[in-house]
C-alpha cells in the first residue's frame, strides 16, 4: 500500500490564482492595444487615400472647395479629408475593463470628423462615413486578437 501526504498551503493557491488572472488580463490588454493601433492606422491610411470602408471612392470636391485647397497648396484628385493632418494625429484610442474605444483627442479635430462622418459638410451636407470598420476588417481583428491571445498564453 502506497501512502500520499499532500499539504496544500491555501494562500499559495490563493495567489497562484490571482497571478493566473493578472497576466490574462495583462495579456488581454496588451492584445486590445494592438487590434486598435492597426484600426487607426488603417481608418487613417484607407481614408487619406480618398477610400470609403465599403472600398468605394469618397464624393469629390466641390469647386468651390477645390479652389481654396488649390490656394493653400493641397492636392485637390480626391478627397482625402487631410487639410492640415491634425484631425487624423488626434486620433486615438484607450482601452480598459476589456474593451476598447477609439477617439479624437482634441475636441475640435473630433468636432470635425463628426461632421464629416455623420452630420453632413457643405451646402450638400456630404457624409463619408470614413470611421466605419467593415465587416471584413472587423473579422480579421478579432482573428488577430485571438491569435495574439492564444500565441502569449502558450508561452507563458
Amino acid at each position: 500500500m502506497i501512502e500520499a501526504k499532500i499539504n496544500i498551503n491555501n494562500i499559495e493557491v490563493v495567489n497562484f490564482l490571482k497571478e493566473i488572472t493578472r497576466k490574462q488580463k495583462s495579456i488581454i490588454d496588451k492584445g486590445l492595444k494592438r487590434v486598435s493601433n492597426m484600426a487607426v492606422l488603417m481608418i487613417t491610411k484607407r481614408t487619406q487615400a480618398g477610400k470609403l470602408p465599403d472600398g468605394g471612392n469618397m464624393r469629390p470636391y466641390a469647386r468651390s472647395t477645390v479652389k481654396g485647397r488649390n490656394k493653400r497648396g493641397r492636392q485637390t484628385g480626391f478627397v482625402d479629408l487631410t487639410d492640415s493632418g491634425k484631425m487624423f494625429r488626434s486620433l486615438d484610442f484607450r482601452t480598459g475593463g476589456m474593451k476598447s474605444t477609439l477617439f479624437f483627442s482634441n475636441m475640435e479635430r473630433a468636432k470635425i470628423a463628426s461632421y464629416h462622418d455623420s452630420f453632413g459638410v457643405g451646402k450638400k451636407k456630404v457624409k463619408d462615413h470614413f470611421l466605419l470598420l467593415p465587416i471584413k476588417k472587423k473579422i480579421k481583428y478579432k482573428q488577430n486578437f485571438l491569435n495574439f491571445i492564444l500565441k502569449k498564453w502558450e508561452y507563458e
